[in-house]
């Protein structure tokens, strides 16, 4: 059986106030002075706080006590956190210098998953745009879902990047199902790291971080969806260390006649990453 709970904005208060619960998931709603609503999807291993209205933009995500978030160590604050970087972004959160308005947010419980869903439409009514969250029970993983469908009469380009903010965790061992060649890629300026074309090697790609303190994270994704993944780079002191995968549907400088950019006219396209906690 399915339950559906639709959202409105009237719903957030100053303060928390609990939507649901049950025994795997509890949902509650407030509202930030600087972010305005959020909304907490938790179950028994953490929780994703979330800005519902703006993309589905995961603020944080805290599970088995730590925060998955750049700047954060521990969910009880013993690193510092940055109140200008999110967590997660599944949608374009600033193309145009505008974050990217929900028009219906809802929530949908089926079994024991727990998804937030979202609908909007951008660029002067070119875009229909559709992220989705999904939570499960008794798991520290998620995954981050999106549609876009072309509503414009001619093929646009499409440029999506699945923002994983993930901490730059000193020491962490990176492995992955891939050859070191297909990821030695192309350094785009002393700030970002991009691979080759990933579905030249596999299907389906899987990434992990090891964490020296014995913390495992996961990014997991289709490489007919995500043919490129791209990685951050950090300067500590005088260590360069790279941060975790954020795939990409094409590399950062492609032409607009690159193939797989295009999306023609009334065309949809889905991506999914999960990621988390392993």
């Amino acid at each position: 059986m399915k339950i559906n709970i639709d959202l409105a904005p009237e719903a957030f208060g100053a303060h928390r106030q609990e939507l649901f619960r049950n025994a795997d998931f509890a949902v509650s709603t407030h509202r930030c002075t600087e972010r305005g609503p959020m909304l907490t999807l938790a179950n028994h291993r953490g929780a994703l706080t979330v800005l519902p209205y703006q993309g589905l933009t995961i603020w944080d995500a805290e599970f088995d006590g730590y925060s998955l978030k750049s700047g954060r160590r521990s969910v009880k604050g013993a690193g510092r956190k940055r109140a200008d970087d999110a967590a997660f972004c599944p949608a374009w959160p600033h193309q145009d210098g505008e974050p990217l308005q929900m028009q219906r947010v809802w929530i949908q419980l089926a079994g024991d998953e727990l998804t937030l869903h979202g609908e909007g439409e951008r660029a002067g009514g070119r875009w229909r745009i559709g992220p989705a969250l999904r939570l499960a029970a008794q798991s520290a993983q998620f995954a981050i879902e999106m549609t876009v469908t072309n509503l414009a009469e001619r093929p646009q380009p499409l440029r999506y990047v699945c923002h994983l903010n993930y901490d730059c965790i000193p020491d962490a061992v990176f492995r992955q199902n891939l050859p070191t060649p297909a990821l030695l890629g192309d350094a785009l300026g002393q700030e970002l790291l991009c691979s080759d074309d990933l579905s030249r090697y596999v299907d389906q790609a899987e990434f992990f971080m090891l964490a020296p303190q014995g913390r495992r994270y996961v990014t997991r994704f289709a490489t007919g969806q995500f043919n490129y993944g791209l990685r951050r780079i950090a300067v500590q002191g005088n260590r360069r260390l790279l941060a975790f995968i954020q795939p990409a549907n094409c590399r950062p400088n492609a032409p607009e006649e690159e193939a797989g950019m295009m999306l023609g006219a009334g065309k949809t396209r889905a991506f999914c990453v999960t990621t988390g906690v392993v």
